[in-house]
């Protein structure tokens, strides 16, 4: 079995076992589950299990041959199918959140006035804070600290962040603190929308990240024990912060 195929099918939630059955069938077409229990070396009950999470899958199909059940794989454009149902549905889903981000704000009563400092508290709220350095495209410049990287965010921080990055044309300057982490972060700079200084020598070194974005907006946060974040809306503070920076990373 290529990589490739691998890949694709445990991202697609089968595990071992369902990929060998499962591609077993599909090699060898209409297959009784002794015959595929033989060719793989599986017993029957888990092969049975298999079929029965391939068949709610949609991936094999059942038939009956001399009154014995019967299994057959579908075509695997079931899969491109399904991803364009998926795509079709995120689509509407987008259009919606578009009208009711549009409506919600036309709510706003004409007295409203955003609050200067905003507070985030856990993995959640972190992510929806780190997706709103986005909106307004731009440059960022950040105080990163690499020491205390959350687990729980890596996932996104690594991945999803960066894809958001590029579709907002997003590009960072970053400066970070020399440690076992920095060089590697500095190496990817390249694929992540983004240029790293790294500041050797003690005793610089960072606690906690600070992003400069949209023009007046400071956002801090805090990995340690228990991660919040805050976002502080204040021209002033911002260009104190970026004078900061800039004589950093001019140094």
């Amino acid at each position: 079995m290529s990589q490739l195929i691998e890949s694709f099918l445990r991202n697609n939630g089968f595990n071992k076992k369902d990929e060998q059955i499962y591609l077993d069938i599909f090699q060898h077409g209409q297959s009784f589950a002794s015959s595929v229990a033989l060719r793989t070396g599986i017993d029957r009950t888990t092969v049975y299990s298999s079929l029965k999470r391939l068949l709610k899958k949609g991936v094999i199909a059942q038939t009956q041959m001399n009154e014995v059940k019967a299994y057959m794989a579908v075509s695997p454009e079931i899969f491109m199918d399904s991803l364009e149902r998926k795509i079709s549905d995120l689509e509407a889903e987008k259009k919606m959140a578009g009208l009711f981000v549009k409506e919600m704000t036309n709510m706003k009563k004409s007295s409203y006035v955003e609050p200067k400092i905003k507070i985030f508290e856990g993995d959640d709220a972190i992510i929806n804070l780190y997706s709103q350095t986005l909106e307004k495209g731009g440059v960022q410049k950040s105080f990163l600290t690499l020491d205390s990287f959350p687990v729980g965010l890596k996932d996104f921080l690594t991945k999803q962040f960066i894809e958001l990055k590029k579709r907002r044309k997003v590009f960072s300057r970053v400066i970070v603190a020399d440690g076992k982490r920095s060089e590697r972060y500095k190496s990817l700079d390249s694929v992540s929308n983004r240029e790293t200084k790294i500041v050797k020598g003690h005793p610089f070194q960072l606690h906690a990240e600070i992003i400069l974005f949209g023009g007046n907006q400071v956002a801090i946060i805090d990995f340690h024990q228990q991660i919040y974040g805050m976002v502080i809306n204040s021209e002033t503070f911002y260009k104190t912060v970026e004078t900061l920076f800039d004589f950093v990373w001019g140094s």
